[in-house]
């Protein structure tokens, strides 16, 4: 019975669709060259040579992937002995001073946002 009602219920495409994207969303991952191991200055690096590089062509995404909070994960590798876990008072999450020097003193990522939107 289930079954049967449901096609009546089915909903009907949006009536404003303009167009398909030319483009899938086009950036860098941090993930695909430095697993959970990306040091700001990698960061940077990469979004420099993004800028420069690869702008015109519609590149526009930079994203710092996982485990940016972890200060001692190996090459390509998770340290799951002995984690070193950055936390704030509220044991949030927050970026590795020793990999993101800029996010010290309770700053996060704001500083390398900044620097990131300043290309563009």
């Amino acid at each position: 019975m289930l079954l049967a009602a449901a096609p009546a219920g089915a909903q009907q495409p949006a009536t404003d669709f303009h167009q398909w994207a030319a483009t899938p969303p086009m950036g860098w991952n941090s993930w695909d060259c430095y697993g959970p191991t990306v040091t700001e200055a990698e960061v940077k690096a990469n979004a420099d040579y993004l800028a420069t590089h690869l702008k015109a062509s519609g590149w526009e995404y930079v994203v710092v992937d996982i485990r940016w909070y972890v200060g001692n994960d190996t090459a390509h590798g998770y340290n799951e002995k002995d984690p070193d876990w950055n936390l704030d008072q509220y044991g949030r999450f927050v970026p590795a001073p020793n990999r993101f020097p800029s996010a010290a003193g309770g700053q996060g990522f704001k500083p390398l946002a900044d620097y990131l939107h300043s290309k563009g």
